[in-house]
């Protein structure tokens, strides 16, 4: 998880503290903490972590997305996003894999994208005179 204290070639990552405001893109390729708040879009390729007395406006784009703050924007995680309990997210989220703890707060809409989308929805067609299932009742 965000704990993982990954430094490969890009660095141990970028910590927003409790007393930074900051307006403007937030972006790295390793994890970002935030404890602070940010006004403005912020990325990572890996991890983002919103601790509970940081407040973001704007979207937000990683792999691993933990909300344990507040959230005003559209959330992609292209790997796992959590809403921790005294998380508060108020936007369309996107994500895979989606884990909203008791306590927290969401108003928006998910978007939980599949590769199987195709299928399912070629599935929901009409069905034909073949795929049609007919009971009888005696």
């Amino acid at each position: 998880m965000l704990g993982d204290k990954r430094s490969g070639p890009s660095g141990p990552g970028t910590t927003i503290g409790a007393n930074v405001k900051l307006a403007g893109t937030l972006q790295d390729a390793s994890d970002i903490v935030i404890h602070g708040r940010i006004e403005g879009e912020v990325i990572s390729s890996q991890g983002i972590n919103i601790s509970e007395s940081a407040y973001v406006k704007g979207p937000v784009s990683g792999e691993l997305v933990t909300i344990a703050g507040k959230v005003r924007g559209s959330i992609t995680a292209t790997g796992k996003m959590e809403i921790l309990p005294s998380g508060k997210v108020f936007g369309s989220i996107t994500s895979k894999d989606l884990s909203i703890k008791s306590g927290a707060i969401f108003v928006g809409k998910c978007t939980m994208p599949t590769e199987e989308k195709e299928e399912i929805e070629e599935k929901e067609e009409e069905p034909t005179e073949k795929t049609k299932t007919t009971y009888e009742v005696e």
